[in-house]
C-alpha cells in the first residue's frame, strides 16, 4: 500500500522538467497511481516559490515549497520540493492576500499532533457535542441596557450604532480595530468576545478595500455586531472611549489634499466669528493650530468656558477639549491619581498660557514630577502625536523619536517594563503617526501645492497599509518617504530633517528585526494551535446569557432565608437528602429532620414557605427544580457570597434573616452578591461544555499511562462518571481494571459495573495555548508590541483568537492546570532506569540529596540500583522570602523545575502559610508591568479574574485598577499576596512544592552560603556541621539530616500541683508564658504570670498545653522542643547511618550552614545586594515614592467603597482619564515632590521629637 510520502515523491515530478512560467506560483492537477494500490488519487498540487524567503535581506533562505490538496479527503500537506518530507499534516493553511500559502504546524510537546493522537477532527468534535442552537454565528450576552436608569436608555446608543456603521470605511475600520484589540485584555471571555466580534467585521472590511464583498453586506455585519455589544454596558463604555479614532468628516490625506479648501473655511470671518458656528466649524474644516496659528481664539472661549463651568467636571473637559485647570494648575493638590501621559498635560499647559509660557510650564511639571522627560514624550506622542509635537517642539519630538527607536533597536532585551506605549509597531507608525507628523510640518513650513499633488497621496497610501506576511510595503514606503518627502515637507531645515531621517533609518532596521522575530510567534503558536481552535470553539458555542439581576437577587435572598433549613436535611446517619446535582430532595425523610430544628432556625424559611413543616417540605422542593432549571444553584450562590469580605457576608446574612433586605445595605450587597453570582454562573456552563468534550468514545483496549472517564453504571441502567484516571493494567483473573487517581493513589472499577471512555484533554489543550499567550510575552516582546506581530496577515487570525482565550477563566482550566503539573512531575523526562543506560553515553548519578556526579556508562559496569540516574542534573531550587517577587518565582519557575526532577522550596520568614494571611500585611500600592501581567494571569487564573478583571457593570475591578494602554496593572501588597499565597497553597496540597514557614533562612551572598536559625530548623533540613559520619568532633564540615524533633512532654491535669510554676501556651499571646497555679479546686485551675499581669481560669475541657517549667522556653511555638535528632548522610566505619540528639537549647539560637548542594537559590527577600559574583534580577534603587507624607497623600486621593460614576449616560461617555476616587492606585497619579519635601523637612526640624527622627534615620 503505497503512503502518503510516495504520493508526494510522484506529484514532485510534476513540476520536476518544466519550470512555470510564474515563479511565484502555479496550479497542476495531477492524477497519481501504482501497482500495489489499486486506487488511483487525484491531487491538486500548487507550486509556490517563496519570496519572502529569497529576499537575503530578511535573512531568509531561497526555497521552492509544494502544497498538496486531496479533494476527497479535504486535507492538505505541505512539502519541500528538493526532499520531498512532509513538513505539516494538519489540514490548516493561511491565504495571504496575494495568494501565497503560509503552513501552519501544530505539534504537541510528545512530537505528535493533537489530532492524530487523539483520533479527533475539532469540527467533528464540536458538531457532535453542540446543538444547532448553541452554535451561533454572533456572540450574545445579557441585556444590561434595559436595567439602567438614565437619560435615554438605548437611544443614544442606537444614535451611535448608526452613525459607526455610516462612517465606516477601510480607513476607519483599521484604525478603529487596532484601538479596540488593545482592550481584549481586560474583559471577561464573553465581552472579549463581543468586542472581537466587531473587531473581525472590522477587518473584512480593511482587507477588502475594493468592495469584493458588498458593501451593504459589511455594514449589515458591522451593524448586527455593534447592536449585540452596545447591550453589554462594560463593552459599550470601551466602544465609546475609543470612538475618537475615528474620522467623521474628513480624512488626514483629505485634508492635506483640500488645503485650499479648508484654508477659505478658516479664513472666512462669517464663519470663524458668529457662534455657535464658530464654536464647532473651524473644529472640523481648519488645520490644527501651530506655532505660526496660536488659535487666541480658542484659546480665549476655552479659559472663559472652564472659568464658567468649573474646573473637575465632565462637561467642563468635553467642552473644553481637556483643559480643565485641576490637571496642572492646581498648587493645592499635591497628589493627583492620574498618570502623566494620559492627561493631557501639554496641550492644557498650552491652551491656558499659550505657547512659550505654556512650553516652560510643562518643563516645570516634568521636573517637579520626576518624569523623564523623553519617555514623557514618546507616550504622549503615541497618543496625541500633534498636540505633542506642536507644545514640546518638532525637533524635540523627532530626536526622543530617533534615540528611542534607536535604543531598543540596539539593546539586545529591549524595554524593560514592556510599556505599550513605548514599544515598537512600524506598520501602525507609518499608517497612524506620520500622516500627522508631515500635516505637523507641512503646517509648519506653509502650505503648497506640492502638499496637495504630492503628499496627499502619499499620506493615502500610508493609510491604506494592509497586513501582509512581510514588511516590503512598509520598506519601499519608507524609502520613498526618505527620498521624496522628508526634504521638502521639512521645508530643507536640517535639524528636522536629520532626526526624521535617522528616525526612518531605524524603521527599517526594526523591519529586519520583527521578521526573524516573527518565526519565532509563528513557531510558538502553531504549537498550539488546536487549544486555541478549542479554546475559540468553546467560547463561541457557551451560552453566556444569565438571569436577570432581579431574578438574581430574589434568588439570593432566598437561597439566604433556606440555607438553615438545607443544612438540618439530613437523615439519622448524616447523609444530605438533598441531590443538589439533579436538583431533587428527599421528601419523606425531610419532615422528620425538620422536627429537631428550634423555632429561631427554622423561622426565616417559614415566612416565606408558609406555618408548617409539610409547607416548607414543598417549598424547598420547588426551590431545588428551579435552581437546576435557571442554573443558580445553592453551591453557586454560595461561592458567589463567599467571595465578598467575611465582614460583608455576616452583615447581608443577619439583615435577610431579621427581614431587613429593603434596606439599602442590604440591596448593596445582595446586588454585589448578583454580579459574582453571574461569573459563577458562566465559569460554571464553561466548566460543563469542557468536561463534556473531554468524554471520548467507549474505550475497547486501553494504553497505559493514558487517561481515561470511568462512568458507574447505576441499577437504572444510567451512567455516572466517577471521574479521569490514568490506566495501569487490567487483572487476568478477575474483571478489575487498576488506575491511578489525579491524586496519585490507586483506584479498582470492576469492569462489568464500569464503562470506560477515552479523555479527550480539551482543557489541557487550552491552556497550553494560554500559556504560548504568556510565553509570547516574556520573550519576545521586549522591543515589539504583541499588535506588531497582528499585523502579518498569517498571523492576524490566530493571534486574534489566542488574545480572546487567554481570558477564558472556569475552574475546570484551573484544575488541568494543576493536572498538567502533577503529570510533569510523576512522568520525569530527565530521570532515566539504571536497566536502560546506554555504553558511551554520559549520565548523572544523585550520589547524595541534590547533589549529582557526571559518569561515562561503559558496559559492565557495577551499578547501585538504589540510586537515581538522570540524563541530565535535575535542577532544583529554593526561594528565599514568601513576598510578592518570591511568590511569583515560585509559581513561574515550578513547571521548569518539576520537568527537570527537581524540587521547589518555598522558605518564608512569616507566618503567612500557618494563619492564612501574615501576621503583619503591607499595604503599599504596586504598580505591575506587563510581564507581571501575563504570568499572574497564567498562573493565577479565575483568581486573577476575581481581582483584575472588572466584573458586569464595573468600572473598574474591585480589588485592583488596570492600564490597558499601558499595560499596567495596580493592587496593594497585602491584596497581590493574599491571591498568590492560595494559588501556592494549591500547589502545595497537590504535593508539588515544599513551603517552610518561620524558615529563619538567609541568604550570605559574601560566603556563598546559606543559614538557617536553629530554632528554625525542621524534618529532613540539611545542615553541615563539624561532626564526621563517626558522630566524632572534626575540623571540617559533614552534611547531616534532621530526621526528628522531640517536644517537650505536654502535664494532664492530673500532674498539675499548686503552688508550682509551668509554661502555658496562651493562643491569645501567641506564645509561651511562665505561669504559677494558684488553685486547683474540682476541676477549675487557676494559673497566674506576675510577669504579664495576667491570670487565665480553665477547666478541664478546654485545658491548654502545659509543660514542666523551663526558665528557657519561649516564643511562638506551642512547645519549645526538647531535643533534636540528626542523622548522617554518609555511612560511618561500619556501613550504617549514625544518629544522635542535640538538647534543642544549645543550638537553638546557633546560625547554620545549610548544605543546598547543586540547588539554585533565588533570594527574594529586601534589596539586592551588590555582587558581582551573583546575577541580579532588579535594579538596586527601585523607582518609587516613599515618604512619611505617604499616608496623607492616598488619604486625599482615594476614597475606598464609593462609586465611580452613576448609571446612565454620563458613565458611558466619561473619559478614561477622570479624576478616579474609587480605584486603588499608586503611579497613576502625579505627585508634586516639593510640598512634600517642605512637609518633611518641617516635621524633621521643628518638632519636639526631630532627634528621634535623626536617630531613626541614621539607622535605617
Amino acid at each position: 500500500m503505497a503512503d502518503r510520502n510516495d504520493y508526494v515523491a510522484a506529484l514532485g515530478k510534476v513540476f520536476s522538467d518544466d519550470a512555470p512560467a510564474n515563479p511565484k506560483k502555479s496550479v497542476k492537477k495531477a492524477r497519481v497511481g501504482f501497482a500495489a494500490d489499486v486506487d488511483v488519487k487525484e491531487f491538486e498540487v500548487e507550486n509556490y516559490g517563496d519570496v519572502e524567503a529569497d529576499n537575503v535581506s530578511y535573512g531568509g533562505k531561497s526555497t521552492k515549497r509544494l502544497k498538496v490538496y486531496d479533494a476527497k479527503q479535504r486535507q492538505s500537506w505541505y512539502v519541500d520540493q528538493k526532499t520531498y518530507a512532509l513538513l505539516s499534516k494538519r489540514n490548516i493553511t493561511r491565504t495571504d492576500s496575494e495568494g501565497g500559502i503560509i503552513p501552519i504546524q501544530d505539534k504537541t510537546t510528545d512530537d505528535k499532533t493533537f489530532n492524530e493522537k487523539y483520533d479527533l477532527d475539532l469540527e467533528e468534535l464540536f458538531d457532535s457535542k453542540v446543538s444547532d442552537k448553541d452554535a451561533i454565528l454572533w456572540t450574545d450576552s445579557n441585556n444590561e441596557v434595559v436595567t439602567r436608569k438614565g437619560c435615554g436608555k438605548t437611544a443614544w446608543r442606537n444614535a451611535y450604532r448608526r452613525l459607526v456603521v455610516h462612517v465606516m470605511d477601510p480607513k476607519n475600520a483599521i484604525r478603529f480595530s487596532r484601538a479596540l484589540q488593545i482592550q481584549l485584555d481586560y474583559l471577561m471571555a464573553h465581552e472579549a468576545l463581543l468586542l472581537n466580534d466587531i473587531i473581525v467585521v472590522l477587518d473584512k472590511i480593511s482587507d477588502d478595500p475594493r468592495n469584493h464583498t458588498s458593501k451593504k453586506k459589511k455594514k449589515m455585519d458591522l451593524n448586527i455586531a455593534l447592536t449585540k455589544a452596545l447591550l453589554n454596558v462594560n463593552v459599550g463604555r470601551i466602544l465609546v472611549a475609543n470612538s475618537g479614532t475615528i474620522s467623521y468628516f474628513f480624512h488626514p490625506d483629505t485634508r492635506v489634499g483640500k488645503n485650499r479648501t479648508f484654508n477659505f473655511w478658516s479664513t472666512t470671518p462669517l464663519l470663524t466669528t458668529l457662534p455657535p458656528i464658530s464654536w464647532f466649524i473651524p473644529s472640523i474644516f481648519t488645520f490644527t493650530p501651530s506655532e505660526n496659528f496660536i488659535g487666541s481664539r480658542a484659546h480665549a472661549t476655552n479659559s472663559i468656558l472652564r472659568s464658567v463651568l468649573g474646573p473637575g467636571r465632565f462637561l467642563t473637559r468635553l467642552i473644553t477639549g481637556g483643559r480643565e485647570e485641576f490637571v496642572v494648575d492646581d498648587l493645592k493638590a499635591i497628589a493627583q491619581n492620574l498618570a502623566a501621559e494620559t492627561t493631557g498635560f501639554e496641550a492644557a499647559m498650552r491652551a491656558q498660557f499659550g505657547n512659550h509660557a505654556g512650553r516652560q510650564k510643562v518643563n516645570e511639571f516634568r521636573i517637579e514630577n520626576r518624569l523623564p522627560t523623553d519617555e514623557s514624550a514618546v507616550r504622549s506622542f503615541i497618543g496625541s502625536p500633534i498636540s505633542t509635537m506642536v507644545n514640546n517642539g518638532v525637533v524635540h519630538i523627532l530626536r526622543a523619536l530617533a534615540n528611542h527607536w534607536e535604543g531598543l533597536n540596539t539593546i539586545p532585551f529591549g524595554n524593560f517594563a514592556h510599556q505599550r506605549m513605548e514599544q515598537l509597531n512600524v506598520n501602525v507608525i507609518l499608517r497612524f503617526h506620520i500622516p500627522f507628523v508631515l500635516m505637523t510640518l507641512a503646517n509648519l513650513r506653509g502650505w503648497c501645492s506640492w502638499d496637495s499633488m504630492v503628499l496627499a497621496p502619499f499620506i493615502t497610501k500610508l493609510m491604506n497599509i494592509r497586513p501582509g506576511v512581510n514588511m516590503n510595503v512598509a520598506n519601499e514606503l519608507l524609502n520613498e518617504l526618505n527620498t521624496t518627502i522628508v526634504d521638502n515637507v521639512c521645508g530643507g531645515i536640517f535639524s528636522r530633517i536629520e532626526p526624521f531621517q535617522r528616525w526612518i533609518t531605524q524603521m527599517r532596521v526594526a523591519n529586519e528585526l520583527i521578521m526573524t522575530e516573527k518565526d519565532k510567534v509563528v513557531t510558538i503558536v502553531s504549537s498550539v494551535t488546536s487549544g486555541i481552535e478549542s479554546g475559540y470553539k468553546l467560547a463561541k458555542t457557551v451560552d453566556w446569557v444569565v438571569p436577570d439581576d432581579d431574578v438574581m437577587v430574589r434568588s439570593i435572598i432566598q437561597h439566604i432565608k433556606l440555607d438553615a433549613v438545607k443544612k438540618k436535611l439530613r437523615n439519622h446517619n448524616g447523609e444530605r437528602l438533598i441531590d443538589e446535582e439533579n436538583g431533587t430532595l428527599d421528601a419523606n425523610q425531610a419532615g422528620s429532620a425538620l422536627q429537631d430544628m428550634d423555632q429561631e432556625e427554622i423561622g426565616p424559611a417559614m415566612k416565606i414557605a408558609g406555618g408548617s413543616i409539610s409547607s416548607i417540605v414543598s417549598f424547598v422542593q420547588k426551590d431545588l427544580s428551579k435552581r437546576q432549571k435557571t442554573g443558580m444553584t445553592d453551591h453557586l450562590v454560595k461561592r458567589a457570597m463567599n467571595a465578598l469580605r467575611p465582614r460583608d457576608k455576616r452583615f447581608l446574612i443577619e439583615l435577610v434573616n431579621k427581614g431587613h433586605e429593603e434596606i439599602r445595605a442590604a440591596k448593596l450587597l445582595s446586588r454585589r452578591v448578583g454580579t459574582l453570582l453571574k461569573r459563577e454562573m458562566r465559569r460554571a456552563r464553561l466548566d460543563a461544555r469542557i468536561k463534556e468534550l473531554s468524554r471520548g468514545s467507549v474505550a475497547t483496549e486501553m494504553i497505559e499511562d493514558e487517561w481515561y472517564i470511568v462512568d458507574r453504571t447505576e441499577d437504572d441502567g444510567s451512567t455516572t462518571e466517577l471521574g479521569s484516571f490514568q490506566f495501569r493494567t487490567r487483572r487476568s483473573s478477575t474483571s478489575d481494571v487498576l488506575f491511578i487517581n489525579r491524586s496519585g493513589k490507586e483506584d479498582r472499577f470492576d469492569a462489568n459495573s464500569h464503562v470506560f471512555r477515552k479523555f479527550i484533554p480539551i482543557g489541557e489543550a487550552i491552556v497550553r495555548a494560554q500559556k504560548a499567550f504568556m510565553v509570547i510575552e516574556l520573550d519576545l516582546l521586549k522591543r515589539f508590541a504583541y499588535a506588531a506581530y497582528m499585523e502579518f496577515s498569517d498571523l492576524r487570525d490566530d493571534l486574534l483568537k489566542l488574545q480572546t482565550v487567554s481570558g477564558i477563566n472556569c475552574y475546570a482550566l484551573d484544575e488541568a492546570r494543576l493536572n498538567g503539573l502533577v503529570h510533569i512531575k510523576s512522568h520525569s523526562s530527565t530521570q532515566i532506569s539504571w536497566k536502560d543506560l546506554q555504553p558511551g553515553h554520559n549520565y548523572f548519578i544523585e550520589v547524595k540529596p541534590y547533589k549529582y556526579e557526571l559518569f561515562e556508562y561503559a558496559e559492565g559496569m557495577d551499578l547501585d540500583n538504589r540510586k537515581r540516574y538522570f540524563k541530565t542534573a535535575p535542577q532544583n531550587m529554593i526561594v528565599v522570602g514568601g513576598g510578592p517577587t518570591g511568590l511569583l518565582t515560585t509559581l513561574h519557575s515550578l513547571e521548569n523545575c518539576l520537568r527537570s526532577g527537581g524540587t521547589m522550596k518555598l522558605y518564608e520568614a512569616r507566618d503567612a502559610f500557618e494563619k492564612a494571611g501574615g501576621t503583619y500585611e503591607r499595604a503599599q500600592v504596586v504598580r505591575l508591568d506587563s510581564r507581571w501581567v501575563r504570568m499572574l494571569r497564567y498562573h493565577l487564573g479565575t483568581l486573577f479574574e476575581d481581582v483584575w478583571i472588572p466584573a458586569t457593570e464595573e468600572t473598574d475591578s474591585h480589588l485592583g485598577n488596570t492600564l490597558p494602554t499601558q499595560g499596567f496593572i495596580e493592587i496593594t501588597i497585602k491584596d497581590m499576596e493574599a491571591i498568590m499565597h492560595l494559588e501556592v497553597s494549591k500547589l502545595w496540597s497537590r504535593d508539588l512544592l515544599e513551603i517552610y514557614a518561620r524558615s529563619s533562612a538567609n541568604f550570605d551572598y559574601k560566603k556563598n552560603v546559606m543559614t538557617k536559625q536553629g530554632n528554625a530548623l525542621k524534618e529532613r533540613d540539611l545542615v553541615k556541621r563539624r561532626v564526621d559520619p563517626n558522630g566524632e568532633p572534626s575540623e571540617e564540615f559533614h552534611t547531616w539530616e534532621v530526621v526528628q524533633l522531640i517536644g517537650n512532654k505536654t502535664l494532664s491535669p492530673d500532674d498539675m500541683t499548686p503552688g508550682r510554676s509551668y509554661n502555658v501556651f496562651s493562643r491569645d499571646q501567641g506564645g509561651l508564658l511562665t505561669m504559677e497555679l494558684v488553685s486547683a479546686d474540682e476541676g477549675v485551675f487557676d494559673f497566674r504570670s506576675t510577669d504579664e499581669g495576667l491570670t487565665i481560669q480553665v477547666t478541664r475541657s478546654n485545658f491548654p498545653s502545659v509543660y514542666a517549667y523551663d526558665p528557657k522556653a519561649k516564643g511562638n511555638a506551642r512547645s519549645s522542643f526538647k531535643t533534636i535528632v540528626f542523622q548522617s548522610v554518609d555511612l560511618n566505619r561500619e556501613g550504617k547511618l549514625t544518629r544522635y540528639e542535640v538538647e534543642f537549647a544549645s543550638i537553638m539560637n546557633e546560625s547554620h550552614i545549610m548544605d543546598v548542594g547543586q540547588t539554585n537559590i533565588a533570594f527574594a527577600s529586601g534589596k539586592p545586594a551588590v555582587t558581582k559574583e551573583h546575577l541580579t534580577a532588579c535594579p538596586y534603587e527601585p523607582y518609587g515614592v516613599s515618604c512619611i507624607q505617604g499616608i496623607k497623600i492616598s488619604m486625599g486621593m482615594h476614597n475606598f467603597g464609593e462609586t465611580r460614576f452613576g448609571k446612565g449616560l454620563i458613565a458611558d461617555f466619561r473619559s478614561q482619564t477622570e479624576q478616579n476616587t474609587r480605584v486603588v492606585g499608586d503611579f497613576t497619579k502625579s505627585v508634586i515632590t516639593a510640598p512634600i519635601v517642605k512637609e518633611m523637612l518641617s516635621i524633621m526640624s521643628n518638632l519636639p521629637r526631630s532627634n528621634d527622627w535623626h536617630m531613626h534615620l541614621r539607622h535605617t
